[in-house]
């Protein structure tokens, strides 16, 4: 019995990995529609698809109202909205020296900044978790940055990994795959009006 059910979830999961390998080289880089046969394996693709979602709606949603969605004396509320207000003060530190850059200075005279200290550079969950991308899309879609957007830059030196923290402009920021999903999940139950 065992060896007749192993069959069809081991076509199942090469299906998946064959469309998985076929979207990932594509350009558009969304995440393949798998459909299957077998009605039960469909139920639970979909049913991670679905956990999926929800886990990421729940997490922007603490990024976009953090005290009511973790409450006013909660630690990780408080954690979030310091990591906004030391993002909101980068980039406006950031726009500062760019337009003193643009209304004083010249080709020979300016100011170059090329990283900006932050203690969001020393929060694992930006640096080695996957966290940042709701810090990004909180400052685009809560605070209407659509200039530039931050990121995190590992820089390896002596044997020691540190991270910086820049802008660059949002039109020429290339999202990874897993960003991008991300993005489509925000921008379809937060800011529909936002999608292209």
């Amino acid at each position: 019995m065992a060896k007749k059910n192993q069959l069809p979830v081991a076509r199942a999961f090469t299906a998946f990995s064959e469309k998985f390998s076929r979207s990932f080289q594509s350009r558009d880089n969304s995440r393949p529609n798998i459909v299957h046969e077998d009605e039960i394996i469909q139920k639970k693709f979909d049913a991670k698809e679905a956990e999926y979602r929800a886990s990421i709606i729940a997490k922007y949603q603490g990024y976009s109202d953090p005290y009511h969605t973790y409450g006013k004396k909660s630690a990780e509320a408080q954690a979030i909205a310091e990591d906004e207000a030391n993002l909101v003060k980068a980039y406006s530190l950031f726009k500062a020296v760019r337009e003193a850059n643009l209304s004083i200075g010249d080709l020979s005279t300016f100011i170059n900044v090329k990283e900006i200290q932050s203690p969001l550079t020393e929060r694992e969950c930006y640096t080695i978790g996957k966290n940042f991308i709701y810090l990004q899309c909180w400052l685009i879609y809560e605070q209407g940055a659509r200039d530039f957007i931050p990121e995190l830059e590992e820089i390896e030196e002596d044997m020691q990994t540190t991270y910086h923290l820049h802008f660059v402009p949002l039109k020429n920021y290339e999202f990874n795959y897993k960003d991008k999903e991300v993005i489509a999940i925000i921008e379809s139950v937060y800011h529909p009006s936002n999608k292209k």
